[in-house]
């Protein structure tokens, strides 16, 4: 799912976008600080993570379970001055988890969440995608 965020995102368009950039990197660490916090206004998805919980179980040892694939999306602003496109960016990323090239899943949501950190305002998209396997 990373993939297909990643190349949803770098498909905005430059007046979306704006001043903003997308790096195909990870969000690892450097010197025990996030690499969002070093680029600010630089747009970070990390690798997939999978969940699995018992959705049916049957008698016999079959069943069906819930898969749910998390993806999450990163960047920072400086708090004392957002950007005027910060509003829409959001609201544009949030709506991704529509992306056509995401398929076979049954639920696509997505919660943003913002957080400070000094002087800095840290965005984070949750993008979760659920299946059943058996």
């Amino acid at each position: 799912m990373r993939t297909q965020i990643l190349s949803a995102i770098q498909g905005l368009s430059s007046t979306t976008l704006g001043t903003y950039r997308v790096a195909t990197e990870l969000p690892f660490e450097a010197d025990g600080n996030p690499l969002y916090f070093k680029n600010p206004k630089k747009i970070y998805v990390d690798v997939d993570q999978y969940s699995h919980t018992p959705s049916f179980d049957l008698l016999d040892g079959n069943g069906w379970v819930d898969e749910i694939i998390t993806v999450r999306a990163f960047f920072v602003n400086d708090a004392k001055q957002l950007p005027s496109n910060y509003e829409t960016l959001v609201e544009t990323i949030k709506e991704l988890r529509l992306t056509s090239g995401i398929t076979g899943v049954l639920e696509k949501l997505c919660q943003v969440s913002t957080e400070y950190s000094g002087d800095l305002l840290v965005t984070e998209f949750e993008f979760s995608f659920k299946k059943y396997l058996n």
